[in-house]
């Protein structure tokens, strides 16, 4: 489970930054909506939203995860001089263009361990990292990478066991990456490099699910066609045909592993047929381009929904109100929270616009996020943040959202507007 995650210098995001699903309070409102992975001395929220203006840097803090996903799975491919290709810096400052990127984050795996990782990079080189585990209270450390360290300067801490410790590695890969995709490293590592890489799911706008591999999984497109029948979209049945694709013209980064390229290649060559009922009651197979975008959005999402309840990870979506009907959204938020679907701590993680979803009938205070643009620079707060006595468990906090009590909406010149409108008739 993630706990926070916190980002500076990248894209939008010009200063430190912080996303928190920590449980700010320990009061009873929506407590099904929080889990306690390890000791259970930390609740940790099973969904967060994040609501803004257009540009307003939403998508980025997502982009984030995605970006530090890079570094950790990713980057250990890299050749020697290659750029790092998720370093976006904000670029509205001189002072920064060229300063690195840094990402911090805190989280739960599997086996209860919590872990703080932090990691700074620039366009060419991993400037800092390091790893810290909470064996008790008191934090400690297992390595640490120091600006200007090769691979054989990296120190490790007494916590650091099992395995080989030191891998050569070239000042753009991440010890992460490197000594997790290795067999005879830590078993600490592995299951960490193993979780970033099978249990962060993130789907932007119209990206498709091709990283994931299940459409040659008969179990798989059996549940997703089972429950695609159940969301009143009219579909019968689903399934996959082989298809003829030219391998050559599909252009794959380098860095991307022979596995997980061989796995793209082969979802590519699979094309979804969706089963209808005509009148008279025979079946009708639809392709992907004569279904809504609702449907198609549904297909690519329910994937991925499965496998982060199955392996309890996490999900993160852009703009959940896109091409969804607010039933669906809120269905979809409610599934998160409720302790008797999602029992292995799976987690949402999602920006979108719909007021409808900010109800404290579905979210808590801790889990309504904001974010707003100053001279280019973005700005992350928490609802939590405010006059507890003046917005209450049960305020209604969309309306007020709405009447602009909160900040994030967006700043709209009407009269500048309709002058350029008015002249441009004219």
């Amino acid at each position: 489970m993630i706990i926070d995650l916190t980002i500076t210098n990248f894209r939008s995001i010009k200063d430190r930054q912080t996303l928190s699903l920590y449980a700010e309070s320990t009061t009873n409102h929506l407590s099904d909506n929080i889990s306690y992975p390890g000791d259970g001395k930390i609740g940790v929220l099973k969904s967060c939203g994040i609501y803004g203006a257009n540009a307003s840097g939403k998508s980025n803090i997502l982009l984030a995860f995605e970006a530090l996903r890079y570094i950790i799975c990713y980057s250990g491919n890299l050749k020697d001089g290659d750029d790092i290709l998720c370093y976006e810096p904000f670029m509205l400052s001189k002072n920064q263009t060229s300063d690195p990127t840094e990402f911090e984050i805190e989280f739960f795996i599997q086996d209860d361990k919590r872990f703080l990782y932090s990691v700074s990079f620039n366009k060419y080189n991993i400037v800092r990292e390091s790893l810290d585990f909470y064996p008790g209270r008191i934090k400690a450390n297992l390595f640490k990478r120091a600006d200007g360290d090769t691979w054989e300067d990296i120190k490790f801490g007494s916590h650091y066991k099992g395995g080989k410790k030191r891998f050569a590695l070239f000042g753009n890969n991440s010890y992460l990456s490197k000594a997790g995709n290795s067999a005879d490293s830590s078993e600490i590592i592995q299951s960490i490099y193993n979780y970033f890489r099978k249990d962060i799911f993130h789907l932007g706008v119209g990206q498709s699910v091709e990283m994931f591999d299940w459409k040659s999984d008969k179990n798989m497109v059996s549940k997703v066609a089972e429950l695609l029948s159940h969301i009143d979209t009219g579909i019968i049945d689903l399934e996959f045909k082989d298809i003829e694709f030219d391998d050559e013209n599909f252009d794959l980064h380098p860095s991307i592993p022979k596995e997980l390229k061989k796995k793209i290649l082969k979802d590519k060559h699979k094309k979804a047929y969706f089963s209808h009922k005509n009148e008279i009651g025979e079946l009708v197979k639809f392709t992907e381009d004569m279904e809504s975008s609702g449907t198609i959005k549904l297909f690519k999402t329910i994937p991925l929904l499965l496998e982060a309840f199955e392996d309890g990870g996490v999900l993160i979506l852009d703009e959940l109100d896109n091409s969804f009907h607010p039933h669906v959204a809120e269905f979809l938020i409610s599934l998160f929270n409720d302790p008797e679907i999602n029992k292995n701590n799976a987690q949402i993680i999602f920006t979108t616009h719909n007021i409808n979803l900010m109800s404290p009938s579905l979210l808590r205070r801790d889990q309504i996020w904001f974010i707003e643009k100053t001279n280019g620079s973005s700005s992350l707060f928490c609802l939590d943040e405010f006059n507890k006595s003046k917005v209450k468990n049960n305020s209604p906090f969309n309306r007020w959202y709405e009447e602009g009590r909160f900040g994030a909406i967006p700043h709209i010149d009407k009269e500048k507007i309709s002058k350029i409108l008015a002249d441009e008739a004219n």
